[in-house]
């Protein structure tokens, strides 16, 4: 077979190839979507079973683990905001319920630990914007990182911790069991 030959084939080998990955990431993301905005859910961490709720109505509250939500704390809408065109993922205010005020990383801050709190919707605090990225599905259950824009960190639950009134704290993403959760419910 000539050099153009086999050349040609290749291509045709890999356009195929591209199809199929396509189709395949379209169907795993026309499975596991985020919850639409019209509808408040609970957030639940998949490796300590906890459920993210706000310790209070007021600006830098702080995001909790707990195992029984009350009426609202613990109730949240993903409010997409921005549609960004050649990103892999939309941004999103995470809203709580109870409070109104959207999950946030305490001050803006960058580095690992740093607490998760909720603070007043604010187009302009990047703090206040997450990307909800599709890891992986687990028994048929979609589970999401939720991941803070400005920081670029995902948002966890230290060490696996299944105290309640443990702090959510941002942490560089891996593949970790404490910063998966499910969504909506």
């Amino acid at each position: 077979m000539s050099e153009s030959g086999i050349a040609r084939k290749l291509k045709v080998a890999a356009a195929a190839a591209a199809v199929m990955v396509s189709a395949v990431l379209s169907a795993g993301h026309a499975q596991a979507s985020v919850p639409p905005e019209s509808s408040y859910g609970q957030i639940m961490n998949a490796e300590t079973r906890g459920l993210l709720a706000a310790s209070g109505t007021f600006n830098g509250a702080s995001l909790v683990q707990w195992y029984t939500a009350g009426q609202t704390d613990g109730y949240w809408k993903f409010v997409k905001k921005v549609d960004a065109d050649g990103e892999a993922n939309d941004r999103y205010w995470i809203v709580n319920k109870w409070s109104g005020r959207c999950a946030s990383i305490s001050g803006g801050a960058l580095y690992n630990g740093a607490g998760a709190t909720q603070w007043d919707c604010n187009p302009d605090a990047w703090a206040t914007y997450w990307f909800v990225r599709l890891d992986r599905f687990e028994n048929g259950t979609p589970l999401y990182q939720l991941v803070n824009v400005w920081s670029g960190k995902c948002l966890a639950i230290p060490a696996g911790s299944t105290s309640n009134g443990t702090q959510a704290i941002q942490w560089g993403c891996a593949d970790d069991p404490d910063q998966l959760w499910t969504l909506g419910g």
